[in-house]
C-alpha cells in the first residue's frame, strides 16, 4: 500500500515539474508555416510596371564617318621654261585669274632678233626657190639644184619654227581659271626654270581626299553621295565619290577616296580637316529599337517583349546604330511590343503593367 501512495506521489511531483519548468507550446497563426505555400501552388506576386515600343520598319542610312583633307581642284606651281630676266610680271596675290593670262614676261630680245634675221633669209630663198621654179620648166635648171633650193627653203623655215617656239617659253599665262597664290620675284629678276614664280589653284569645285577601312572597300561605288563639314563651321556641304584608289594602302590596310563638291564663294579652302559622313546604301524597312532595350547576355543579346501582359525573353543579332538606336537583324519583326523601361527586374513570364 505505501509503495502506491509512493509511486502517486512522484507521479504529481513529475507533472508539477513538466507543468512549470516544459510548458507547451502554443500554435502560432502567423509563423512561417501560415505564410508557408503549399506545394504546385504560385505566389501572388505583383505586377511589374514597363513602358512598351511597338517596332515598326524604318529608313536606315548606312553611313560610315571618316576624316580627311580638302584639295584643290587643279593646283600649279608656276615654273619658268628657260632662264632669263623678267621683264613684265602681271601676278595679283589672291586675285583670280582667267585661262590663257599672261603672268610672267622674261627677256627674249635676242631671241627676236634670230627670228626677224631667219625671215630674211626665208624671203630670199622664197625668191631664189621662184627663179629656179621658172628655170627648171624651160629647162634651164636641173631638177637636183631645184630640189636644193626647195631644201634650203625648208630648212630654214624649221629653224625659224624652232626660234617661235622658244620665244613662247618667255611667257608664263594661267593653264586654268583659278586663284593666285604669292608671288617670289619682281620685275628685273633673273629666274630659272628651278624657281616657283607662284601658284595657282582652282577653288571650284573642290575634292575631299579621305580613307576608309579595307573592309568596306566592297561598299564603296563611283557617285555614293557624301556629307562632310571643316573644323570650326556646322555647315554641312555635299558631294560625291567621283574616284577610289584601285588597291589597299599596304601600310594602313585602307582604302583612298576622292570626291567632289561645288564651292560657291571659295569658302572650302585647300588643306582644311573635313570631317565626312560617306553614305553607303539606304535600308527602307530597317527594324530600329532603343538601346537601352538591349541585354548582354552570355552568348549574345537579348530583349524583352509583351506577349499576352507577360515578358518574354528574345535573342537578337544586332547591326549598326547611331546616336539613340540599334538595328535588329533577326529575332523580333514589326509590330512585336518591345520593353524598353523596367526591364532590370523582369523575369520571363512575370506579369506586366503597361504604363506608357
Amino acid at each position: 500500500m505505501k509503495s502506491l501512495v509512493s509511486i502517486a506521489l512522484i507521479f504529481i511531483a513529475l507533472l508539477v515539474i513538466k507543468h512549470y519548468y516544459f510548458p507547451a507550446a502554443k500554435d502560432d497563426k502567423s509563423g512561417p508555416a501560415a505564410n508557408a505555400v503549399a506545394p504546385g501552388a504560385k505566389p501572388n506576386a505583383p505586377s511589374a510596371s514597363v513602358s512598351i515600343y511597338v517596332i515598326k520598319p524604318e529608313t536606315l542610312d548606312n553611313n560610315l564617318f571618316a576624316s580627311g583633307t580638302i584639295l584643290a581642284n587643279e593646283t600649279v606651281e608656276l615654273k619658268p621654261e628657260i632662264s632669263g630676266k623678267v621683264t613684265e610680271l602681271n601676278i595679283k596675290e589672291g586675285a583670280p585669274v582667267s585661262k590663257g593670262s599672261l603672268l610672267v614676261k622674261i627677256n627674249d630680245a635676242d631671241l627676236r632678233a634670230q627670228l626677224n634675221k631667219l625671215n630674211a633669209s626665208i624671203r630670199l630663198a622664197e625668191e631664189k626657190l621662184n627663179r629656179s621654179k621658172q628655170l627648171l620648166e624651160i629647162n634651164g635648171l636641173s631638177r637636183e639644184e631645184f630640189d636644193s633650193a626647195a631644201n634650203e627653203l625648208l630648212s630654214l623655215k624649221a629653224d625659224a619654227e624652232v626660234l617661235k617656239v622658244q620665244i613662247s617659253r618667255t611667257k608664263i599665262t594661267a593653264p586654268f581659271d583659278g586663284i593666285l597664290g604669292f608671288r617670289s620675284i619682281s620685275v628685273g629678276s633673273y629666274i630659272t626654270p628651278q624657281q616657283v614664280v607662284c601658284s595657282i589653284q582652282q577653288l571650284n569645285p573642290v575634292k575631299i581626299e579621305f580613307s576608309i577601312p579595307e573592309r568596306y572597300a566592297g561598299l564603296i561605288k563611283i557617285g555614293n553621295a557624301i556629307l562632310f563639314n571643316t573644323e570650326g563651321s556646322n555647315n554641312k556641304y555635299q558631294g560625291s565619290v567621283y574616284a577610289f584608289d584601285p588597291m589597299i594602302d599596304v601600310s594602313t590596310r585602307a582604302l583612298r577616296i576622292r570626291a567632289k563638291a561645288l564651292n560657291p564663294g571659295n569658302k572650302l579652302l585647300p588643306g582644311s580637316f573635313a570631317k565626312i559622313e560617306l553614305v553607303l546604301n539606304q535600308n527602307n524597312q530597317a527594324l530600329m529599337v532603343p538601346t537601352q532595350s538591349i541585354i548582354p547576355i552570355l552568348k549574345g543579346q537579348q530583349v524583352f517583349v509583351c506577349r499576352n501582359n507577360k515578358a518574354e525573353a528574345v535573342a537578337v543579332e544586332t547591326g549598326l546604330r547611331n546616336e539613340t538606336k540599334v538595328e535588329i537583324l533577326s529575332g523580333l519583326q514589326a509590330g512585336d511590343s518591345l520593353i524598353v523601361t523596367g526591364i532590370m527586374g523582369l523575369r520571363p513570364g512575370s506579369d506586366l503593367r503597361i504604363i506608357k
